[in-house]
């Protein structure tokens, strides 16, 4: 049987009933409303007006099959394939279909030797199945639906176990290849690692290192000891070496003029003229220019795949640019790249600039796919490696991203962050903020005058002092010094001292509510102020009774103070931009605060239900990161540079959101940046609840809340609602 791509059949091979009696899920949907068939020919509802001997006149077969599969895939996941695909060959043998060893896999863990085997089953089914990911899924789905729209006059088509008779059981006996299927999928998968090694240069490396116990076999110990000597060369000899100046040279030769114009013009000009210029240069409007650069990018794109010279150095480029390189590192390790290019006279690096969406160049610096989403992603992993207080520890970083600390430091820099006695401060947009990572790096109590000193200006010592003063993280050791309060140093007349006293006096733990009557009893406290004390530090509150704390507290970062992170309920929604990369099908890191939540720690694997299958969640390398979403982005009709929200709930279920309408005032726009919906006068405690904070926190606690996690655009909004003037530096008050 051939493949889906290779097959040419005559109309008569098809199944002349209407679309609808041979798919029935396809009548819910009208005309024009799936952008995967309306695409394939100009008739908007062929799916509801013609068969499928119609349609595959005008349409080639693998791609109808496909575009189906897909529809069916992400709009009818839960129901059986004997309902959505009635017409299915039941008695068919799956070793007469032509499938990949990935395929095949996946079916024979399904225990699957007719296609009535999949009658009951479903596309959930599929994606149930271990190591199946969604194209296999796909590929799975568009073989059935190929024998489903083909004449099938032999085989018992749409038959039921009793109508085919008794010789059933016969037809159903497993067939035993002379291999699994998943021994050809493993030499699949070494090969092609293989020569991903050798993309790397790591040719000579071994190809992995497998372990065995102690006290083994010795014909054992043997083959091992084989096995961890293999080598990428071992297993996926080079017989050419691919060079890529000739591969861009043989593909320029190929354009035409006026492709040749908009290369010059367009791409690699200093200044690159306007769609408007460049069709006055061609005599053609300005919409045929945009077509004819669209087709000179997607020619580059189907060209230079991966196995290309130039698919292969783009690929190891991206690995290495983690999340961000400066261009001369990369060219010393690929010198290829400042080759220059015969006949356009530029470097191979600016070409791939101009041409290629996965490779950047800004100001030095090169990033993939861009360096705005470089700078974004450092954001998230600067959150991850800082300090409760926001300092980082750059060799640390520098060990983890793979940049040397002299390029790390300048990339920080670039982005705008505060160095300090050789660390990076991330958080500095408020005094406190900036106050805490100083005393943080020193160590040591220091006076408000010697901390103002340490700052780079732009605030007054009495913005400081403020700061220090209503910040529950500074503690006073002395009348003129101040520490932080987790070095647990006693504290100079403060309300730690007065906590810790009742609670002595009380015999070991008190009512929460009887210490908020005590102390405000004989101090101006707030019964926030105590609880947030009462509730950290030395101090827990377990079932409204607070007692000296008998564990430390964990220093890895919570849901509560991860940036972008917000809780409704008992969900935890993370923002997040879509980018080329997500809409491509990759992976992404994820900051610490997921796996925290999730109870993810490092090598560990989680995987979380969804409404499209499982999602798994990793910890595998650096830092945690989620597995494609590219199926949810589908659904969703998402776009580049749309914001979205991965959504955690109860019972590890998983689900990927849109914004809500942010509405019109700041403060319904800040609650839109948290994923929640908030009714009328309940936008304060949504926010409060978001951060973790009790609902009834006041603005001011909920706005350093945001500032302190990075929340910065969410912060403005608030400082917009909340403040009486207009802000200035962080001296403007707040309700």
């Amino acid at each position: 049987m051939n493949t889906l791509e290779s097959m040419d059949l005559p109309p008569e091979a098809y199944n002349d009933t209407p679309w609808t009696l041979v798919l029935p899920w396809l009548a819910r949907h009208v005309a024009g409303s799936l952008r995967e068939l309306t695409d394939l020919t100009p008739a908007p509802d062929w799916w509801l007006t013609e068969s499928p001997a119609i349609s595959s006149m005008a349409i080639p077969h693998g791609e109808l099959c496909k575009a189906l599969a897909r529809v069916l895939v992400l709009s009818n996941p839960e129901a059986a394939f004997e309902e959505s695909l009635p017409t299915l060959p039941l008695r068919l043998p799956i070793s007469t279909v032509v499938l990949t060893t990935r395929a095949r896999t996946t079916l024979q863990r399904l225990q699957v030797n007719l296609i009535g085997d999949l009658a009951g089953l479903s596309v959930q089914s599929l994606f149930d199945v271990r190591g199946t990911g969604q194209g296999t899924v796909e590929e799975i789905v568009a073989t059935l639906v190929s024998l489903a729209i083909l004449r099938h006059p032999d085989s018992a088509q749409g038959q039921t176990d009793s109508e085919r008779g008794d010789d059933v059981d016969v037809d159903r006996r497993p067939i035993s290849p002379t291999n699994p299927p998943a021994h050809d999928q493993l030499l699949e998968d070494l090969v092609q690692l293989s020569r991903w090694r050798q993309v790397r240069g790591e040719t000579d490396h071994p190809l992995f290192t497998v372990a065995i116990e102690e006290g083994a076999p010795g014909e054992l110990e043997e083959a091992v000891q084989r096995i961890n000597a293999l080598t990428p060369e071992d297993i996926a000899p080079r017989t050419t070496t691919l060079d890529s100046i000739a591969d861009l040279t043989a593909l320029l030769a190929r354009l035409d003029d006026r492709q040749h114009l908009i290369l010059r013009d367009r791409f690699l000009a200093p200044t690159p003229k306007t769609l408007q210029d460049l069709g006055t240069d061609l005599g053609v409007t300005r919409e045929r220019a945009r077509q004819i650069e669209k087709s000179l990018k997607d020619l580059l794109v189907r060209t230079f795949h991966y196995g290309t010279a130039i698919g292969n150095l783009l690929a190891s480029m991206r690995v290495e640019i983690r999340p961000i390189a400066a261009l001369p590192r990369l060219i010393n390790r690929h010198p290829e790249l400042d080759r220059i290019v015969p006949g356009i006279d530029v470097p191979l690096w600016l070409v791939l600039d101009r041409l290629d969406d996965y490779f950047e160049v800004t100001d030095g610096w090169a990033a993939a796919p861009t360096v705005a989403a470089a700078r974004e992603q450092t954001q998230g992993l600067v959150e991850d490696f800082a300090s409760e207080h926001g300092v980082i520890d750059v060799e640390q970083l520098s060990e983890s991203v793979g940049m040397p600390i002299t390029e790390l430091h300048e990339w920080l820099a670039w982005c705008g962050y505060v160095s300090y006695e050789g660390r990076i401060l991330i958080r500095t947009r408020s005094a406190g903020d900036h106050a805490a990572a100083i005393l943080a790096i020193e160590g040591q109590p220091l006076s408000i005058e010697d901390i103002h000193s340490r700052m780079d200006g732009g605030r007054t010592l009495r913005t400081v002092a403020n700061a220090l003063g209503e910040d529950s993280r500074f503690i006073r050791t002395d009348r003129s010094s101040w520490a932080l309060q987790d070095w647990n140093l006693e504290e100079y007349k403060g309300l730690r001292q007065e906590i810790g006293r009742e609670i002595g006096s009380a015999g070991g733990e008190i009512a929460l509510a009887d210490l908020i009557q005590l102390i405000t009893s004989r101090f101006d406290v707030s019964p926030a102020s105590i609880q947030t004390y009462a509730a950290g530090g030395d101090f827990e509150i377990n079932r409204g009774m607070v007692r000296r704390r008998t564990q430390a507290q964990s220093k890895r970062k919570t849901p509560a103070d991860t940036r972008r992170m917000f809780r409704q309920g008992d969900h935890w929604r993370l923002r997040i931009t879509v980018s080329n990369d997500h809409l491509r099908g990759s992976g992404f890191p994820v900051p610490t605060g997921v796996a925290t939540l999730l109870g993810c720690d490092l090598g560990d694997v989680v995987e979380l239900g969804s409404r499209l299958g499982n999602q798994p969640i990793r910890w595998t390398g650096t830092q945690p990161s989620c597995g494609t979403i590219k199926r949810f982005l589908e659904v969703l009709e998402a776009k580049e540079g749309d914001s979205v929200f991965l959504e955690f709930g109860p019972d590890r279920t998983f689900d990927v959101t849109t914004m809500p309408h942010s509405g019109l005032t700041p403060i319904e726009q800040a609650v839109a940046l948290t994923g929640a919906v908030a009714v009328e006068d309940s936008h304060t405690e949504v926010l409060a609840e978001a951060v973790d904070l009790p609902t009834d926190a006041k603005p001011r606690h909920i706005l350093a809340a945001y500032y302190r996690r990075g929340d910065e655009d969410i912060a403005r909004y608030l400082e917009a609602a909340w403040t009486r003037s207009p802000v200035a530096g962080d001296s403007a008050s707040t309700t």
